[in-house]
Protein backbone atom coordinates (compact mmCIF):
# COMPACT_ATOMS: atom_id res chain seq x y z
CA UNK A 1 0.00 0.00 0.00
CA UNK A 2 2.71 2.51 0.99
CA UNK A 3 5.99 2.75 -0.82
CA UNK A 4 9.03 3.73 1.20
CA UNK A 5 12.28 4.65 -0.46
CA UNK A 6 15.33 4.24 1.68
CA UNK A 7 18.95 4.05 0.79
CA UNK A 8 19.96 0.50 1.40
CA UNK A 9 23.42 -0.47 2.53
CA UNK A 10 25.67 -1.16 -0.42
CA UNK A 11 28.59 -3.56 -0.45
CA UNK A 12 31.64 -2.22 1.35
CA UNK A 13 33.75 0.17 -0.68
CA UNK A 14 37.16 1.66 -0.21
CA UNK A 15 37.59 4.64 2.15
CA UNK A 16 36.67 8.01 0.76
CA UNK A 17 39.07 9.31 -1.83
CA UNK A 18 41.36 6.29 -2.10
CA UNK A 19 39.94 4.98 -5.35
CA UNK A 20 37.65 6.46 -8.00
CA UNK A 21 34.04 5.33 -7.99
CA UNK A 22 33.17 2.37 -10.17
CA UNK A 23 31.08 2.90 -13.23
CA UNK A 24 28.91 -0.16 -12.77
CA UNK A 25 27.92 -3.26 -14.63
CA UNK A 26 25.76 -1.88 -17.45
CA UNK A 27 28.61 -0.41 -19.45
CA UNK A 28 28.03 -2.88 -22.27
CA UNK A 29 24.82 -0.96 -23.11
CA UNK A 30 26.53 2.36 -23.67
CA UNK A 31 28.10 4.01 -26.65
CA UNK A 32 31.90 4.25 -26.71
CA UNK A 33 31.66 8.03 -26.19
CA UNK A 34 29.44 7.64 -23.12
CA UNK A 35 31.71 4.94 -21.71
CA UNK A 36 34.74 7.19 -22.22
CA UNK A 37 32.95 10.09 -20.50
CA UNK A 38 31.94 7.93 -17.52
CA UNK A 39 35.43 6.50 -17.20
CA UNK A 40 36.94 10.00 -17.31
CA UNK A 41 34.55 11.29 -14.64
CA UNK A 42 35.36 8.30 -12.42
CA UNK A 43 39.12 8.65 -12.94
CA UNK A 44 39.09 12.40 -12.22
CA UNK A 45 37.18 12.05 -8.96
CA UNK A 46 39.20 13.28 -5.97
CA UNK A 47 38.64 14.26 -2.39
CA UNK A 48 40.81 17.27 -1.69
CA UNK A 49 40.30 17.43 2.06
CA UNK A 50 37.75 17.74 4.83
CA UNK A 51 34.69 19.99 4.67
CA UNK A 52 35.30 23.72 4.71
CA UNK A 53 32.68 26.43 4.43
CA UNK A 54 32.03 26.96 0.72
CA UNK A 55 33.05 30.06 -1.16
CA UNK A 56 31.39 31.95 -4.00
CA UNK A 57 33.19 29.83 -6.64
CA UNK A 58 31.61 26.68 -5.20
CA UNK A 59 28.22 28.39 -5.18
CA UNK A 60 28.69 29.19 -8.87
CA UNK A 61 29.59 25.54 -9.61
CA UNK A 62 26.38 24.47 -7.88
CA UNK A 63 24.34 27.10 -9.71
CA UNK A 64 25.75 25.97 -13.06
CA UNK A 65 24.55 22.41 -12.42
CA UNK A 66 28.05 20.96 -12.02
CA UNK A 67 27.14 18.51 -9.21
CA UNK A 68 27.69 14.86 -10.20
CA UNK A 69 25.22 12.26 -8.94
CA UNK A 70 27.88 9.51 -9.27
CA UNK A 71 30.13 11.38 -6.82
CA UNK A 72 27.28 11.79 -4.33
CA UNK A 73 26.48 8.08 -4.56
CA UNK A 74 30.11 7.04 -4.19
CA UNK A 75 30.71 9.21 -1.13
CA UNK A 76 27.46 8.15 0.54
CA UNK A 77 28.34 4.48 -0.03
CA UNK A 78 31.96 4.94 1.07
CA UNK A 79 30.81 6.52 4.33
CA UNK A 80 28.04 3.93 4.74
CA UNK A 81 25.46 6.69 4.97
CA UNK A 82 22.09 4.98 4.56
CA UNK A 83 18.49 5.38 5.58
CA UNK A 84 16.23 8.31 6.33
CA UNK A 85 18.86 9.90 8.58
CA UNK A 86 20.78 10.92 5.45
CA UNK A 87 17.81 12.92 4.16
CA UNK A 88 17.31 14.50 7.58
CA UNK A 89 21.00 15.46 7.82
CA UNK A 90 20.68 17.12 4.40
CA UNK A 91 17.56 19.08 5.42
CA UNK A 92 15.48 17.10 2.91
CA UNK A 93 12.43 14.87 3.02
CA UNK A 94 12.83 11.23 2.08
CA UNK A 95 13.44 10.09 -0.68
CA UNK A 96 15.14 13.32 -1.84
CA UNK A 97 18.71 12.01 -1.56
CA UNK A 98 17.80 8.92 -3.60
CA UNK A 99 16.47 11.24 -6.29
CA UNK A 100 19.66 13.32 -6.19
CA UNK A 101 21.57 10.14 -6.87
CA UNK A 102 19.32 9.47 -9.88
CA UNK A 103 19.74 13.05 -11.10
CA UNK A 104 15.99 13.65 -11.21
CA UNK A 105 16.07 16.25 -8.40
CA UNK A 106 18.72 18.87 -7.74
CA UNK A 107 19.51 19.80 -4.13
CA UNK A 108 19.11 23.38 -2.99
CA UNK A 109 22.26 25.27 -2.07
CA UNK A 110 21.58 24.73 1.62
CA UNK A 111 21.04 21.00 1.05
CA UNK A 112 24.25 20.80 -0.98
CA UNK A 113 26.25 22.39 1.83
CA UNK A 114 24.60 20.06 4.39
CA UNK A 115 25.45 17.06 2.16
CA UNK A 116 29.08 18.15 1.85
CA UNK A 117 29.24 18.66 5.62
CA UNK A 118 27.78 15.14 6.20
CA UNK A 119 30.28 13.61 3.75
CA UNK A 120 33.12 15.74 5.18
CA UNK A 121 34.22 17.01 1.77
CA UNK A 122 34.32 20.47 0.21
CA UNK A 123 31.35 21.25 -2.06
CA UNK A 124 33.85 21.47 -4.94
CA UNK A 125 34.54 17.72 -4.57
CA UNK A 126 30.92 16.97 -5.50
CA UNK A 127 31.38 18.69 -8.87
CA UNK A 128 33.17 18.15 -12.17
CA UNK A 129 34.07 20.99 -14.56
CA UNK A 130 32.64 19.12 -17.57
CA UNK A 131 29.40 18.17 -15.82
CA UNK A 132 26.27 19.94 -16.80
CA UNK A 133 22.55 19.35 -16.89
CA UNK A 134 21.47 16.81 -19.52
CA UNK A 135 18.05 15.43 -20.29
CA UNK A 136 17.76 11.65 -20.50
CA UNK A 137 14.57 10.14 -21.80
CA UNK A 138 14.84 7.04 -19.63
CA UNK A 139 16.23 8.53 -16.44
CA UNK A 140 15.27 6.35 -13.47
CA UNK A 141 13.30 7.98 -10.65
CA UNK A 142 15.65 6.45 -8.10
CA UNK A 143 19.23 5.26 -8.32
CA UNK A 144 19.72 1.92 -10.05
CA UNK A 145 22.70 -0.19 -8.98
CA UNK A 146 25.32 -0.44 -11.70
CA UNK A 147 24.28 2.74 -13.51
CA UNK A 148 26.71 5.67 -13.49
CA UNK A 149 24.64 8.84 -13.48
CA UNK A 150 26.74 11.85 -14.37
CA UNK A 151 24.23 14.68 -14.68
CA UNK A 152 21.02 16.19 -13.40
CA UNK A 153 17.90 16.95 -15.41
CA UNK A 154 18.07 20.54 -16.72
CA UNK A 155 14.61 21.46 -15.43
CA UNK A 156 15.50 20.19 -11.94
CA UNK A 157 18.66 22.31 -11.89
CA UNK A 158 16.80 25.34 -13.18
CA UNK A 159 13.97 25.01 -10.69
CA UNK A 160 16.32 24.52 -7.74
CA UNK A 161 18.74 27.30 -8.64
CA UNK A 162 15.95 29.79 -9.44
CA UNK A 163 14.39 29.10 -6.06
CA UNK A 164 17.78 29.27 -4.33
CA UNK A 165 17.51 29.88 -0.66
CA UNK A 166 13.89 28.91 -0.13
CA UNK A 167 14.49 25.17 0.31
CA UNK A 168 11.90 24.29 -2.34
CA UNK A 169 11.45 20.65 -3.25
CA UNK A 170 11.74 20.19 -6.98
CA UNK A 171 9.71 17.29 -8.32
CA UNK A 172 10.46 15.72 -11.67
CA UNK A 173 8.65 12.41 -11.15
CA UNK A 174 7.02 12.39 -14.57
CA UNK A 175 10.29 11.58 -16.34
CA UNK A 176 11.13 8.17 -17.65
CA UNK A 177 10.47 4.79 -16.24
CA UNK A 178 11.90 3.86 -12.84
CA UNK A 179 12.85 0.43 -14.16
CA UNK A 180 14.59 1.57 -17.33
CA UNK A 181 18.35 2.06 -17.27
CA UNK A 182 19.73 5.54 -17.89
CA UNK A 183 21.81 4.61 -20.91
CA UNK A 184 22.83 8.16 -21.72
CA UNK A 185 24.73 8.61 -18.45
CA UNK A 186 26.76 5.43 -18.39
Amino acid sequence: MFKFFRRRAQPAVTPTGTRPPGIGGRVEMTSPADLKRATRFAAEFTVTGPFVEPDSDEHELWKAGKLVPLYITHLLDAGRHVGPGVDAACHAEEPAVDRWEAGSHYPSWEQTVALARLLDVPVRDLTHPDAGPRHHEFRPRLRLPGVAILSFEPTAVQASTQSAGDGAVVSCDGWGDATAPDHGDT
